[in-house]
């Protein structure tokens, strides 16, 4: 019981500091916290996942305009191994499974995450993901090629899809 409320102190105080980049911080990587595990005033589930739902504020040029919902589901072996990430509505993009599921380097790579990655640094690392896709973590096949071959084709693609479905940035 005593390593169960550890864990969930743990997960509230990484919570806590996601609060804390909003849009009129001076953070460069901005999210935008809509629900927590913690919003209840109940004590939170003891389920074997924690699910943040919050708004990742791209930088780009290409998506600045908007924000994306994502959740980050932080499974039971959190902070043991790395949450997941989900964009919750259809994206085009290299690094972006048909499923939403965000790829990238520190959350599919056993030996790039620990136990004390923060989610500032999940946010950080699937915002500049979003913002610049790579080639390493291919997810959807046909966006990867575009991108590669057609930029100009693959960014009207993904900013079409983008202005369909994004949300504002506030």
């Amino acid at each position: 019981m005593v390593d169960q409320n550890k864990g969930v102190k743990h997960i509230y105080r990484l919570v806590s500091q996601i609060k804390n980049i909003g849009p009129t911080s001076n953070a460069p990587y901005k999210f935008i916290v809509e629900s927590t595990p913690f919003d209840d005033e109940s004590e939170p589930s003891s389920s074997d996942e924690c699910i943040i739902t919050g708004r990742i504020l791209p930088n780009s040029d290409l998506f600045k305009h908007g924000s994306l919902r994502v959740q980050i589901v932080l499974g039971a072996q959190f902070p043991f191994k790395a949450p997941k990430v989900f964009v919750k509505h259809p994206m085009y993009h290299p690094n972006i499974e048909k499923n939403g599921e965000v790829c990238t380097n520190l959350l599919v790579n056993d030996a790039a995450w620990t136990p004390t990655t923060t989610l500032l640094q999940v946010i950080e690392d699937v915002t500049n993901i979003i913002d610049k896709p790579s080639t390493d973590q291919i997810k959807h096949p046909e966006a990867g090629h575009l991108f590669d071959t057609d930029k100009k084709q693959y960014e009207r693609i993904a900013l079409e899809m983008f202005n369909k479905h994004c949300l504002p940035r506030n």
